[in-house]
């Protein structure tokens, strides 16, 4: 329960904490956006109606935000600056009539001005503007996320294990995706010894039974005799292999 709670609240701070930024990032592709319908190579002619700068401003709407001088427009800094608090003051405006601030609905108060959109009485020109400025958005999103496809490396395959089937496959196969302990069990192999078992002599005199068996075990245990000399054998000697048990 507790753990259970303490995941809600992160998540909770973690939305909140990105909605600002979200909120900022929508703002500057609007802004952008704007810039480029409106003067999209930047040049420092006054308009027809003495529109000045990146965003074309008029001059009630500049004085509106900042007391700088008009013609400071044309300067990019001071321009971004304007066009931040101006479209702050639309975005509030629009909330206030209930109406979304979304780029499209930005746009069409940026044109035409927030009366005509709290009003409902919006030019044609004005929608057209409008929806050059929310394709531009939309286009700017969708090559932010075709970069950070792009960007993600691709998860390379799990190497397959080796079967221990195969020749050649090692002995001791461990699978660490498996969470149970591993189990070994020891199989002995072929004798290490294909010759006949090798033969240890002594000096010592046999005693009659120690002969009498030798002689019984001479057709199943190989030995070697020399010079009637007393010997014993050495048991086959394996060698111990593992493999792991599934």
């Amino acid at each position: 329960m507790i753990n259970t709670a303490r995941k809600f609240l992160l998540t909770l701070c973690a939305v909140a904490l990105a909605l600002p930024f979200a909120g900022a990032s929508e703002r500057a592709e609007t802004l952008r956006a704007i810039n480029w319908v409106e003067n999209p190579t930047n040049h420092t002619r006054p308009g027809s109606r003495g529109e000045l700068g990146p965003y074309q401003f008029l001059p009630q709407t500049w004085r509106l935000h900042t007391r700088t001088p008009f013609r400071q427009a044309v300067v990019r800094e001071q321009a971004d600056a304007v066009a931040v608090r101006h479209y702050e003051w639309i975005a509030d405006g629009l909330r206030e009539a209930g109406i979304d601030p979304n780029p499209f609905n930005i746009a069409l108060a940026w044109n035409c001005g927030l009366g005509a959109v709290r009003s409902g009485r919006v030019p044609a020109v004005s929608y057209a503007y409008a929806e050059r400025v929310q394709n531009l958005v939309e286009s700017q999103r969708a090559h932010q996320q075709a970069a950070l496809a792009a960007s993600i490396p691709e998860v390379a395959a799990k190497p397959a294990l080796p079967d221990a089937t195969d020749e050649g496959a090692p002995l001791f196969v461990f699978n660490p995706s498996r969470n149970a302990a591993p189990k070994f069990v020891v199989s002995l192999g072929e004798q290490l010894y294909e010759q006949p078992i090798p033969v240890i002599f002594t000096e010592k005199t046999p005693r009659a039974s120690d002969l009498a068996q030798a002689r019984s075990d001479e057709s199943s245990t190989p030995t070697l005799q020399v010079e009637g000399k007393p010997m014993f054998t050495l048991g086959s000697v394996a060698a111990p292999r593992f493999a792991l048990i599934h």
